[in-house]
Parts: C-alpha cells; structure tokens; sequence
C-alpha cells in the first residue's frame, strides 16, 4: 500500500514592532513500500569487474623508464599482491578484461605477417612477450587465485598490415586471433571468453558487422578443432547504437550465432536509453547481456552525473531495467593522473624518481562493492517494486543467500522504507551493510523479520545491502496411478531434481534430465512410475 508523506516543519520567527508572524517551510520526505517477489526471475547474473593494464605499463602512471622502456614507478610484488587482494578478495571482483594487445608498427603480436597461408601458422614470428599478452596472462592467473572466474581478450588495436575487406583478411585476422587463445591455453589460462576487438566502431580498429560475423564463422571451427571451448563475446562496441547494428547482422547468420555466448556494449557518447536494443536482441536470441566499459569521467556524454553515488544508480538501471548481466568498470587500477575511470587510485610521487605511494579506494569501489560483494555469478535477479522513484530497489537470490540492494538517490530526507516478502520461505532477520557520503561497507545490525515484512531506514545519497540465509527449498513429490510429479520453488533456479534406487553410502545420484515447466511459483518436472524403488532430492 502507498504510505503517507511525512513532514518535517522548519520554521522561523519574523518579529514586527506590533506582531509576531511564524513561517513555516514543509520538507518532505517520502516513504516507500517495497515488494520483494521470489516468484518472478529474470537473469542469472555474470558478476562485477574490471578492465586491467598491467602495472608496469607506462600508460598506468603516465610516465616512462628509458632504460627498462616501461613505466617508471614501480611496485614490488607485494605492493601488487595488496591491489589484487583489494580488487578480488575485498571487493570480491570476478571479471577481468585485458587492454591487450596494444600494438604499434613493429611492435605488436604479429608485426609482421607470419605467411601467405592463414591456415598455416608460424609460431616463430608471433610476439607475446609482456603487455602484448603474456603479462595479462600472468596477471589472470595471480586474479583466479583469488576467486576472478570470467577473462576474455578484446584487442584493442589490430596490427598495421591487417586488412578488413576480403576474405583472406577475415581469415588473416582469425589467424591472430586463434594464436593468442592458444598462447592462453599454453600457458595455463584457458579463455572461456574472446571478443573480436575492443570498440569495433571507434577509429582505432574500426571493423564492420559483416566482417566480425566473417572472422567468427572462420575463428569458431578452429577453436573447436584445437579443443578450445571459448565462446566469442561481440560486438563489445563503443556505445550500443552500433553494437545493436553489428550485433544484428552477426546473430543472423545461424554459424555466426553458434559461437557467441554474450552480448557486450559499452556507455559512451549516447543516451542510456539506447541500451534497449541490445536488451532486446539479448532476450531474441537468448544471450547475456554484458555492460563491460564505462567510466565517470566521461559521464556527461550518457547525461548522468559524475558522482559516486550517480554510478549507483547507472548499476541499478543497468541490472534492473536493462537486464544486464554483468558490469564492469573501465580501470580496476590506475594511476592518480586519470580521473574517475578506476576503483582504485595508484599513487606515487611527481618529482624525481616517481616513486610508489600506496593506493586510495575510491567511493566508486564501495559503492560497486554493495552489489560485487554479495550478488555472485550465478544468482538470479528476482522481481523488486518500489512505490517511490527516489527508492531504487534490485533483488537477488542464489539459494541460499538472498540479497536487497536499496539506493535512496534523493537529495535530502531519511525515510523509513517498509519491505515486503513474498514467494520465499520464513526468514528471522536481514543483516544490512551500507554505503554513504561519510560510511563505507558499515555493518549494521540486524533487522528483524515480522510476518515477511521489515523496515529499514535509509538515509539519502546511500546505498543499503540487505542480506538474509534461507532455509532448503523444499522438493514436493505427488504420485499417481501412472506418473511422479516433483516440484520446487521457481526462486530456486539453481537446483535440480536427482534420483537414485537405493540409500547406501556408495549409492550414485541420476540428474532427472526432463526438463521443468512453471506452474505459478514451482518448477514441475512430471515422471512416468516404474515398479522400482526411487528416492529423489534437490540439489545445486
């Protein structure tokens, strides 16, 4: 139900030499109510990350080392591990996007062309030697000791000789393509992911739809043919206008479409609203949808603020309207001299030998934190409806773990929001977590759960992280003359019905292969009944 406004009365006296007069100002503030439904899922979600240069790279500090012809501040193995440990241990970041490779003339992966024959590689005359990928190689593998799970490769520039026409160009550049996946490979980080290039509508690699379609219907194959289960990602173009145009042209080709497993924009020099055609290929064709490069520093060009907390409400419109699955941040580090493109800021001296600082957490990072945090890859955005539009709300579930994030963007006013929960089992309590202009990752205590309704203040300008343990879905089974029907909770997307004939501590679970149909708030799978003893159960 709507709940009344609230009003707080400020008022001052105005004195007259024969009255007295009171003028009273009304602010304001508006309460919500909130309606947390378990019984409507939308996407599984793909995490939070963050594109990377290597430390080294002179483009990190902005300055430059002749004799080591790499940057000139340095950090010591430790100084690095404490960064990594920010980024995937704290802020518990799962994806990483090498700016790889950077080439130049005679500096890049292939300088050269290797031969004449793109079904033929010259391993000898490929260059991988530091940024130009082994260093993001050896970067990946120390982000997956620390919980990264997502990387994919998204070459920001094409080497100098590279045509863009011609079959023979298409075949060329797979060629290069196919060789750094299996330089990954080689070395131990396999890509589950791989884009054609980074921006295919900006100048610096400008390559059409129908040309990326070409190199992925050639590029598919070979990775198969070399057991490489990557998946391509496209276009992760510059703004979503164009990546909704090339994204068109290469899910129509049904070869094309059989290698892509997500779809990936990013948010520059355009209104967000255009985020919606790529939103509705994602829902045609069945595919995620990855916002994987934005920046505050550029934040003008979408018409959003550049605060903080205005990236709070890009992360709620994202998830919540445009269904993304996925988010990631332009720089998970980089030096002091760029503005607002990181979460966490690199400093060092500017005068004489440059030397290393330490490192600031920026409040972006704590404000990406109250979903990186606690909204893992693999948990499901479940339906979250606020009566107030100041009163941002998203909600997700990865059974157990339930997971409120509640932005109040207003200007001013602390309201008391009412939440309501439906489609899930009794819980006692929710424990908060909020970010503000003076909080960062504060505990609270724990809020009382009454008759699957709570209330929480939140003040303004703050992000609140609300999370609670649910108990075990329950799998129900019915029996008739001729069938078994299982059925479990739809908020439970992650579990599925297992058989077995007997209960032994060597007895071997069946995954029950039918596949579910919904019927309200359960998923119902339907058996024919045999002779034979079976037990079932639910597992994740």
């Amino acid at each position: 139900m709507n709940r009344p406004k609230r009003k707080r009365i400020s008022c001052a006296s105005l004195f007259g030499r024969a009255t007295v007069a009171l003028v009273c100002a009304v602010v304001e503030t508006q309460a919500a109510d909130i309606l947390i439904d378990a019984r409507t899922v939308f996407q599984r979600m793909d995490g939070f990350g963050a594109s990377e240069r290597v430390f080294d790279d002179p483009h990190v500090f902005d300055n430059f080392n002749p004799a080591t012809a790499r940057a000139l501040t340095v950090l010591s193995t430790n100084q690095q591990d404490a960064v990594l440990d920010r980024l995937y241990i704290d802020l518990r970041l799962t994806r990483v996007r090498p700016a790889s490779p950077d080439t130049a003339v005679g500096a890049g992966i292939e300088p050269q062309n290797d031969n004449t024959d793109p079904n033929v590689s010259d391993p000898t005359k490929f260059n991988f030697t530091w940024k130009s990928l082994d260093a993001h190689i050896e970067y990946i593998a120390r982000a997956r000791q620390r919980g990264v799970s997502t990387w994919f490769l998204s070459p920001l520039n094409r080497e100098t000789w590279m045509g863009t026409t011609t079959t023979n160009d298409a075949a060329e550049y797979a060629e290069w393509l196919l060789a750094q996946a299996l330089r990954c490979q080689a070395l131990g980080v396999p890509l589950p992911y791989l884009s054609v290039a980074n921006e295919p509508s900006y100048s610096r690699n400008t390559l059409s739809g129908a040309f990326v379609r070409d190199v992925i219907k050639i590029l598919g194959p070979k990775l198969r043919a070399a057991n490489l289960p990557t998946l391509l990602v496209v276009p992760d173009d510059v703004r979503s206008s164009d990546a909704a145009g090339k994204t068109q042209i290469i899910l129509a080709d049904p070869v094309a479409r059989s290698y892509v497993g997500a779809l990936a924009t990013h948010l520059y020099d355009e209104s967000l609203t255009n985020v919606t055609k790529m939103r509705l290929l994602s829902e045609q064709y069945g595919l995620p949808l990855w916002m994987t490069e934005f920046s505050l520093a550029l934040a003008g060009a979408v018409n959003l603020g550049n605060g903080p907390f205005d990236y709070a409400g890009l992360i709620h419109e994202l998830l919540g309207t445009y269904n993304v699955s996925a988010v990631d941040y332009q720089w998970g580090f980089f030096g002091q001299w760029e503005n607002k493109s990181q979460l966490v800021i690199l400093n060092h001296d500017t005068t004489g030998a440059q030397s290393y600082t330490g490192y600031t957490l920026t409040k972006e990072y704590y404000v990406t934190g109250q979903y990186s945090k606690f909204v893992a890859p693999g948990a499901y955005r479940i339906r979250a409806d606020s009566t107030n539009s100041t009163i941002k709300v998203t909600a997700y579930l990865d059974w157990p773990q339930l997971t409120i994030v509640a932005f109040n963007s207003a200007a001013s006013g602390n309201p008391a929001v009412s939440f309501s929960l439906a489609g899930l089992p009794a819980i006692s309590a929710v424990i908060p977590v909020r970010t503000s202009a003076t909080e960062n990752w504060a505990s609270l205590p724990a809020i009382n759960v009454t008759g699957a309704t709570f209330t929480a203040t939140l003040p303004h300008q703050s992000v609140t992280t609300f999370n609670a343990t649910l108990p075990p879905p329950l799998l129900n089974i019915a029996r008739s003359n001729e069938t078994v029907t299982l059925s479990w909770p739809v908020a439970a997307a992650n579990f599925r019905p297992e058989e077995t004939g007997q209960l032994t501590t060597s007895n071997t679970w069946l995954s029950v292969t039918n596949a579910p149909a919904v019927a309200g708030d359960q998923q119902v799978v339907t058996l024919l009944r045999n002779p034979a003893t079976r037990f079932f159960r639910l597992r994740k």
